[in-house]
């Protein structure tokens, strides 16, 4: 018989999830989970939900099989200080270091590794790593070389994706980042395709601190979801700012309906900056309209992440 969640309180909802887990019904068990803390987070105010999550997360027993999942748990503890990082992009993805973690993992750790990568959530994650390398190919299509900047670019992992890198059709690609480590693993596997590394924040940016040029595409993949609306539109515009006459800048954000976003906030303490369509226009507010040829605003197919896409004036 299907369980009703809306006749679960949160506590029954958790208790009826780890039952079915104990049962080796993993997939189950967590997509009762997934779908009852969303629909949970709609029905409480933002005071009851934070309590709720801090207690399900440290004293319901689910949390021993949550835990063994590498990805949740590398969430959860932040050893980069911010959940999101690098390395757990590549398990997400299940390469690199996502296939070592897929191997150390306990049975049950591995089974709800491998069901969260399925999820819609997950799913918009892996689109946007092949709709940016499809855009960088664009870009080098018609036997132009183009320049692409890559902000906030962690392990850069969709240039793997891409066959222009691969053939050399990119004139100059860079990936700044602020993060040290992840600069090392672009450089370490991208370095012999040209790409450079440039260590250097938003803030750097903002300031002028970093001069890199201007390029024909201009990205930031997954830092919008970190950024409030004044400094992610003064990025916007300096990002615009940034790209060559004619060139494309894009910024992907998660949406604030993503179906998994009640997990990633109760028990991965994975918080973001949620925005919609309407939003994503609002990131052109400190941007000279002179400057836009014009922009559009799209999804992925399960409605996870939205983009905004400029092309700036000529």
């Amino acid at each position: 018989m299907k369980i009703q969640v809306a006749e679960l309180t949160p506590v029954e909802l958790a208790d009826r999830a780890d039952a079915q887990m104990n049962a080796g019904q993993i997939v189950d068990g967590l997509d009762l989970l997934v779908t009852g803390l969303w629909e949970t987070r709609q029905s409480m105010d933002a005071e009851g939900w934070k309590n709720l999550c801090t207690y399900l997360r440290t004293e319901h027993r689910i949390c021993e099989k949550l835990y063994q999942d590498p990805m949740t748990w590398r969430a959860f503890t932040k050893p980069r200080g911010y959940a999101g990082d690098a390395v757990m992009m590549d398990y997400l993805y299940g390469i690199h270091g996502g296939e070592e973690a897929d191997r150390q993992a306990s049975p049950v750790g591995r089974a709800i590794l491998r069901h969260v990568q399925t999820r819609p959530t997950s799913q918009g994650v892996i689109f946007r790593r092949r709709h940016l390398a499809e855009l960088i190919d664009g870009q080098a299509a018609g036997g132009v070389k183009p320049g692409v900047l890559a902000i906030a670019a962690g392990h850069l992992r969709e240039v793997e994706l891409s066959a222009a890198l691969q053939r050399g059709a990119i004139e100059r690609f860079v990936a700044l980042d602020a993060d040290a480590e992840s600069l090392a693993e672009v450089a370490a596997s991208y370095g012999h395709l040209g790409v450079e590394t440039i260590h250097g924040s938003v803030r750097d940016l903002l300031r002028r601190k970093v001069r890199l040029g201007q390029f024909d595409f201009v990205y930031a993949a997954g830092l919008y979801d970190y950024l409030v609306d004044e400094v992610a539109q003064a990025l916007t515009a300096r990002m615009i700012a940034m790209a060559k006459p004619g060139g494309t800048v894009l910024i992907p954000n998660f949406a604030p309906l993503v179906e998994g976003r009640g997990y990633m906030e109760c028990f991965m303490d994975w918080h973001l900056i949620y925005r919609d369509e309407y939003d994503m226009v609002g990131l052109l507010g400190r941007t000279d309209r002179a400057q836009i040829a014009d922009y559009d605003v799209y999804s992925d197919p399960w409605g996870s992440v939205v983009y905004l896409r400029v092309r700036k004036a000529r």
